[in-house]
């Protein structure tokens, strides 16, 4: 061998000729690589690797080529199956030479076989490089041309080429371990020849992305680094390559990790991976701040931690230390996740040392720790890792309350992800308690103080069997010398066994010997306890004890029985036990706490507006209320409220929940049914009636969806008519109310079964059970189909059995003093007549006055011989009502009859219910049933006529959806604005000019129903005035709140009647003491609103009044008839909205959120929130109204999120810029920048501030104010574009400005009163701004005195406006004679009786800075200052006639005051009881 080969550093040193090292000779030709390959292909088959000394130059020409044509390829693959065979046959060749024993035989070919080994490693490692390569070039072609040719072509160039590469790592694994190292001289491996075979391996793991596909790759290449590693000296450059991968390549981390452990598991290779470490935290500890680095390692670290955690253990302090403080989110997130996965995969065992104890119990601390970390993402992630150890059962006992305390504060954070986790570790905890949580709190107190009883009566227990065994402790002693003998003599006499007596037990043995000892018959006592011994089977223990040890064993046993004889036992370790047990209780009560607590803060997330929250807020409560764990009741009825959500994913969200809990069964067929049966009526048994509708809109939507289905219809009959066997009377209630709310949405469930219903509502069953008359008269009410194309129906005729069964039922049920419900049963009834009878008004008027006969005789009778049952019945129900007169001019000559008429309260409450809800009822009936019937009538009396039958079916297809009303007919037909109903315009069939239908159904209800001379009700109002007037004499409160119900349903029938006695009923609202009262006249009012709403608009003034009431329901029904109204445009949204407004800071936590979606919604409306919003915020900005700043700030930071139009927020930056100059509190000047720090700004928006900075300049003075405007720069300056940035930057400047220029004027007035001797030195700016104002009072003190002591806020707001606008150079003798002639002019509006609100004076001073900066800029300064005072003086002789008109009309003194003027509710919006009486 006349050369050796030397592995260059860069291939083109082959080329050069260096000694007897071997180097290139020829570099072929392309078109001559064809021929030369096949010569090599001839050579290989001949089996002789040495082959390679000749063509070593044909294949390096290969590898050199910078071709990427299909032909170098081609050639390229062709190359690498050459050397992968001449690999192969090398093998085969260097495993008998280098297995020799003989060394000097092997060594004279050993210079020959490493220039082999080199060259064919050389060449084979950088032909899969040069693959490589190519294949990555032509990858990111593809990526960028993205040509389906491409793609296609390169698939064929490169056919198997990932199988290709692991058979060639394998081969290379299988060469290196052959002791390579034999071939050099001496026998250690060449670096450069290790550095290239590692060197493939590790571009292998950069070009390889971790698949399942490419496992045995990835673990062949650590296979291969591992062998380098413990034989040829690759440990120092390993963690340097293996850093620089992960630096650079992302999804290298994974295959990395696992490499690492299989080098741990297969070779036990742990150092480097310490020195990895050690690299790792030092790379980090510099360059933490780069998020690509911090990732990749952390990364790494994690899956290193999930494949291996006892790898990480023994490093983790050292990671705490150096990085768990970092400032990379990132890199913490992958410490205390390793914490996480190393106590799951290691930590977990109770049979650890005590230092992994320590280090479990440090890990745990850390994580809890960090559960309040300042990142967002690290407060998410920890919660995460909690929560899988919580599934893994990896959270020691003493740490669960701890975390589910933090996570519990979590439901509160800013962050939805944080929330969301937080939700889910505590749903864990739920499923995975080990304590007693489906036992309620009150349950588990109970049951711990008495385990707790038990536990010191087992003590005191203890404590005696103490003294006891003393006792015979010492008795034992003194018969000791006794004993001894006997049993040391018996054991002398026969050291054999005793024979067995099979007859007799260890039990009886035990009692016999006790028995003998009691009796001192020691001798016997000793031989049965040998033989018992003996029975017992220790027998072959005893033979190994000496004389002495089994005569000490003996006495030890007659102890025991001496004991056991006398009664005495151990009861240490029941007390051990009960100990447990108290404290299990203890943990639970814990446990039940938090929980308890957790409950309402997750039911607020049920309306939160981030889904995430909602969606785990539904699922936490529905696992909770299938595992039966008690609290969670609350969520899930809470959880109806979002099926009126408008979020169509939260309604499926509920939806599926309680398909999930009611309808997920492990049975089928009938089975199924009974069971899902039991479930719906476990659940509307526990259900709250406010979520009653919310449940019928499930139930429609699960019958429409064949959830509900025959099967479980059939089974809810069968419970309903008690057919099914251990149906209880409340199941059967149940289930009754579960097929009304099924034949809702299916009227054939009624109809079809309509003869069942009708023998069990007006049977036995009904007599005995009023609820079920009530529920079959709703439930036969749903057999109307009430999506049928015709409202027309076949009703029953008066006189039918049907009817006098319904008539014989309702009386009965009248008269009975027990009915709780009565008000359910008459409404069901009267809508049974209304909806299903022919004639309804004739058949009640019967019952009226049937009732009226049976009230005589009932008076007659309880005013003569009262029986002792009559007299036991009248103490339950008193007598305590006279009753009413009819006519005043009858009382004088009657009253000694009346006053002997006396009656049961509960009869008259009753009749005067019915009568109110028959009016009501009768009006609607006569609206729209009896209007729909006569127009359809007289349709067919036209076309009978007319004899055209095509006209006729046009006109019947036209009026098929007969659902139109005389009222909503006769306001189309006037162009009124009205309610919009379902039907389009074009299904209003017959509309002229004059509908004469509807105008007789109008005359009735205006003139005949309450006004005719032979009307029923024109008779009855009169008693129903009498009880509303008189409500002393009257006293008891339930009549006081029907007849105060009947009088509003008697006003919703005539807008006469209802302008009549509107000032009455407003009357009864501010004076009565009774919150049900008041709540009836709220709802009421919002009926009236929808019925008459011209009559009611003057009175809504008295509405928002209720909303400053200190009951909590009259807060909540206000709030929900004002934002039911304001959404239905029925009110006109004004300044009074700020009334509303103040609900979003209400204690009670119904009323905020109702408030919050009312603000939500109208946000979505138009402009309307926004044309309100400068009245909401100078309303609540009024100092008179003293709104604390915090709830002002509540309340305007809901507020003013809900703008997010652009043009919008620029308007309301003008707006509010403008409000400065007219306000003249510090407060409000804090407020308005705290508005405006609110706002989402753009360019355009920050200009505006930049052009309006006159009106602000000298209040930026304040610090709130200046950090208000700070805090507009800071947030606006984040993430900006650089225009934006510009304008931010010069509003910065211009307000720096504004404070320099008001430090320069108070440095020369200090320097100015120090020259002239007249000021202290030390006069700071405060005692400057002093000056200024005293100045400004004595300019302006004869005005002052000129007018009266009502000049109030106008003259403070215009001499606010005057000083704050005087900036400019104009002089101050100028402006100061502008003031006193503004003074004056309100001084004479003052005099001339104006009285205005807080909010129009602002919009007044509002326009007059308007008007003054254009006057500035035109000249005009005077005229229009001129013009502003002869339109205020309009103003104020208009408001003074409106007075005196007011006070001239005949109303009450209440109404006086509150329609004095539409803004009177806006001057008081918090109404005394009893103000509005005052002049």
């Amino acid at each position: 061998m006349d050369f050796q080969f030397v592995l260059p550093n860069t291939n083109a040193e082959l080329l050069n000729s260096s000694g007897d090292s071997y180097y290139v000779k020829q570099i072929y030709a392309p078109n001559e690589i064809g021929e030369r390959l096949r010569l090599c292909k001839q050579m290989v088959q001949q089996g002789d690797p040495f082959y390679l000394f000749d063509h070593f130059d044909t294949y390096f020409t290969i590898i050199e080529g910078r071709g990427s044509d299909p032909a170098s390829i081609t050639n390229l693959m062709r190359a690498f199956d050459l050397l992968y065979i001449t690999a192969d046959k090398l093998g085969q060749r260097l495993a008998p030479i280098l297995s020799c024993s003989d060394t000097a035989q092997s060594l004279e070919d050993r210079q020959s076989y490493l220039n082999l080994t080199k060259m064919a490693m050389f060449l084979q490692i950088n032909t899969v490089r040069r693959i490589d390569s190519v294949a990555a070039q032509n990858q990111q072609q593809q990526t960028q041309q993205k040509k389906r040719s491409k793609q296609t072509e390169t698939l064929e160039q490169y056919p198997d080429w990932d199988s290709k590469r692991g058979r060639f790592l394998v081969q290379l694994y299988n060469i290196l371990q052959f002791p390579l190292e034999k071939l050099w001289n001496p026998p250690v491996a060449e670096e450069n020849f290790v550095n290239l075979v590692c060197d493939i391996c590790y571009r292998t793991l950069e070009l390889v992305h971790p698949r399942s596909e490419n496992r045995h790759i990835t673990d062949t290449v650590f296979q291969i680094l591992g062998t380098a590693i413990k034989r040829y000296n690759h440990a120092l450059t390993f963690p340097v390559r293996v850093l620089q991968i992960l630096r650079t390549t992302e999804h290298a981390a994974e295959s990395i990790a696992s490499g690492i452990n299989l080098l741990y598991e297969e070779y036990g290779i742990s150092s480097v991976f310490s020195v990895l470490i050690k690299d790792i935290v030092e790379t980090l500890t510099v360059d933490s701040a780069d998020t690509v680095v911090s990732r990749n390692f952390s990364n790494f670290l994690m899956e290193l931690a999930t494949i291996a955690p006892k790898l990480m253990i023994p490093h983790l302090s050292t990671l705490c230390d150096e990085l768990l403080n970092c400032e990379s989110h990132t890199l913490r997130n992958c410490i205390l996740q390793i914490m996480g996965d190393a106590i799951v995969g290691e930590l977990t065992s109770e049979e650890l040392s005590e230092e992994m104890k320590e280090a479990r119990n440090e890990f745990l601390e850390n994580l809890l720790a960090h559960i309040n970390d300042v990142s967002a993402h690290v407060r998410a992630k920890v919660l995460q890792i909690w929560n899988h150890m919580k599934e893994e059962n990896a959270v020691p006992l003493s740490f669960q309350l701890k975390v589910l305390c933090e996570a519990v504060e979590r439901l509160e954070d800013k962050t939805s992800s944080v929330r969301k986790h937080a939700v889910q570790l505590i749903k864990s905890f739920l499923e995975r308690n080990p304590f007693a949580a489906k036992l309620t709190l009150e349950e588990l107190m109970k049951k711990h103080a008495e385990e707790c009883e038990k536990m010191e009566k087992l003590s005191e227990l203890l404590a005696e069997e103490r003294k006891k065994a003393e006792e015979l402790d010492e008795q034992w002693n003194l018969v000791i010398p006794e004993i001894l003998p006997l049993v040391a003599e018996s054991l002398k006499e026969c050291t054999e066994d005793l024979p067995e007596n099979t007859q007799e037990n260890y039990e009886d043995m035990i009692q016999r010997i006790s028995t003998l000892l009691l009796e001192k018959k020691y001798r016997e006592a000793v031989v049965l306890v040998r033989k018992a011994d003996q029975v017992a089977g220790n027998a072959e223990l005893r033979h190994t004890l000496k004389i002495e040890e089994q005569c000490a064993y003996y006495m030890a046993l007659l102890k025991s029985y001496i004991f056991l004889a006398n009664g005495c036992k151990d009861s240490n370790e029941e007390l051990g036990t009960q100990i447990k047990t108290v404290q299990f209780l203890q943990d639970s009560i814990e446990f039940s706490k938090v929980i308890t607590k957790a409950v309402p803060k997750i039911q607020e997330l049920l309306l939160s507006k981030t889904n995430s929250d909602v969606f785990e807020a539904v699922d936490l409560f529905t696992t909770g209320y299938m595992f039966a764990i008690k609290g969670t009741e609350g969520g899930m009825q809470q959880m109806l409220y979002l099926v009126w959500s408008s979020d169509k994913e939260k309604r499926d969200a509920v939806s599926n929940a309680y398909k999930k809990v009611l309808f997920s069964t492990d049975q089928t067929g009938r089975a199924h049914a009974i069971k899902v049966v039991q479930n719906l009526m476990r659940f509307l048994e526990e259900l709250e009636y406010g979520h009653y509708t919310a449940m019928e809109c499930l139930m429609r939507e699960w019958v429409s969806t064949d959830d509900i289905d025959a099967a479980i219809i059939q089974v809810l009959f069968e419970r309903f008519t008690l057919k099914l066997e251990g149906t209880t009377d409340n199941e059967s209630r149940l289930a009754l109310q579960l097929l009304i709310m099924s034949s809702n949405a299916k009227s054939s469930i009624a109809s079809a079964n309509i003869n069942v219903i009708e023998t069990i509502g007006l049977g036995e069953r009904a007599k005995a059970d009023p609820r079920i008359y009530t529920g079959c008269m709703e439930f036969m009410l749903n057999s109307i189909d009430s999506s049928a194309h015709s409202k027309f129906y076949k009703r029953y005729e008066p006189d039918s059995a049907l009817v006098q069964k319904v008539l014989d039922f309702f009386q009965r049920f009248f008269f009975h003093p027990d009915i709780t419900d009565f008000d359910r049963l008459s409404m069901r009834t009267l809508e049974f007549f209304y909806h299903l009878c022919q004639t309804p008004d004739i058949i009640c008027q019967t019952i009226v006055v049937t009732l009226l006969k049976k009230f005589r005789d009932y008076a007659v009778v309880s005013t003569t011989d009262i029986t002792p049952s009559q007299q036991a019945r009248a103490l339950e129900t008193p007598f305590s009502q006279v009753i009413p007169e009819s006519q005043p001019t009858q009382r004088n000559t009657e009253a000694t009859q009346a006053s002997q008429q006396r009656m049961p309260v509960f009869l008259l409450t009753r009749f005067l219910f019915i009568i109110g809800y028959m009016t009501l009822k009768e009006m609607i009936f006569l609206d729209i049933d009896v209007y729909n019937n006569m127009k359809f009538r007289q349709e067919l009396t036209e076309c009978e006529e007319k004899k055209k039958k095509n006209a006729f079916n046009t006109t019947r297809r036209k009026t098929g959806n007969l659902n139109m009303s005389a009222t909503e007919s006769l306001k189309r037909l006037s162009g009124t604005a009205a309610e919009p109903q379902q039907e389009p315009d074009e299904d209003l069939v017959g509309a002229t000019a004059e509908d004469n239908i509807a105008e007789l159904i109008n005359h009735i209800c205006e003139d005949v129903l309450l006004y005719s001379e032979n009307s029923m009700l024109a008779k009855i109002f009169p008693y129903v005035m009498e009880i509303c007037k008189y409500p002393v004499k009257y006293h008891d409160q339930s009549l006081q709140q029907a007849a105060t119900l009947t009088l509003i349903r008697f006003m919703c029938v005539s807008s006469t009647f209802c302008d009549a006695n509107m000032p009455f009923l407003m009357n009864i609202l501010n004076h009565t003491k009774n919150i049900k009262i008041k709540c009836n006249i709220v709802i009421g009012l919002s009926d009236l609103t929808f019925r008459f709403p011209n009559i009611i608009e003057a009175w809504t003034g008295h509405f928002y009044s209720t909303l400053h009431e200190k009951n909590t329901e009259l807060r909540l029904t206000a709030v929900k008839m004002l934002s039911h109204l304001i959404l239905h445009e029925m009110i006109r949204v004004k300044g009074q909205i700020a009334d509303l407004a103040m609900c979003i800071v209400d204690a009670d936590a119904e009323i905020k959120n109702i408030t919050q979606q009312f603000f939500k919604e109208i946000a979505n409306k138009s402009n309307i929130l926004y044309n309100v919003l400068p009245d909401i915020i100078s309303k609540l900005s009024d100092t008179n109204l003293n709104v604390e700043e915090e709830k002002y700030r509540t309340i305007m930071r809901y507020i003013l999120g809900l703008i997010q139009k652009d043009r919008q927020v620029e308007t309301l930056v003008e707006k509010l810029c403008l409000r400065f100059p007219v306000t003249r509190e510090e407060r409000q000047w804090r407020d308005i920048a705290y508005c405006l720090s609110l706002l989402s700004y753009n360019e355009r928006t920050i200009k505006k501030l930049i052009d309006n900075i006159q009106y602000y300049k000298d209040k930026v003075q304040i610090d709130e104010v200046y950090q208000s405007f700070k805090l507009i720069i800071s947030n606006t300056s984040k993430m900006a574009k650089p225009e934006l940035k510009a304008v931010v930057v010069e509003l910065e400047t211009r307000i720096n400005e504004c404070l320099e220029v008001n430090d320069g004027k108070e440095r020369e007035e200090k320097e100015g009163s120090a020259a002239d001797g007249g000021g202290d030195s030390n006069t700071g700016r405060a005692g400057v701004r002093n000056k200024q104002r005293m100045d400004k009072k004595s300019g302006r003190g004869a005005t002052q005195r000129a007018t009266s002591g009502r000049r109030g806020r106008r003259g403070k707001s215009s001499s606010s406006e005057s000083s704050s606008s005087s900036e400019d150079e104009a002089p101050r003798s100028q402006k100061q004679q502008q003031v006193r002639n503004k003074i004056a002019a309100r001084a004479a509006r003052n005099r001339a009786g104006e009285s205005s609100s807080s909010s129009s004076a602002s919009e007044e001073d509002e326009e007059e800075v308007r008007g003054k900066a254009q006057t500035a800029r035109s000249g005009r300064k005077v005229a229009s200052s001129s013009s502003a005072i002869e339109k205020s003086r309009s103003k104020a002789s208009n408001a003074s006639k409106t007075q005196a008109a007011s006070r001239a009309g005949p109303r009450s003194k209440v109404i006086e005051e509150s329609a004095s003027s539409d803004d009177g509710a806006e001057q008081y919006p918090q109404r005394k009881r009893g103000r509005g009486n005052r002049k």
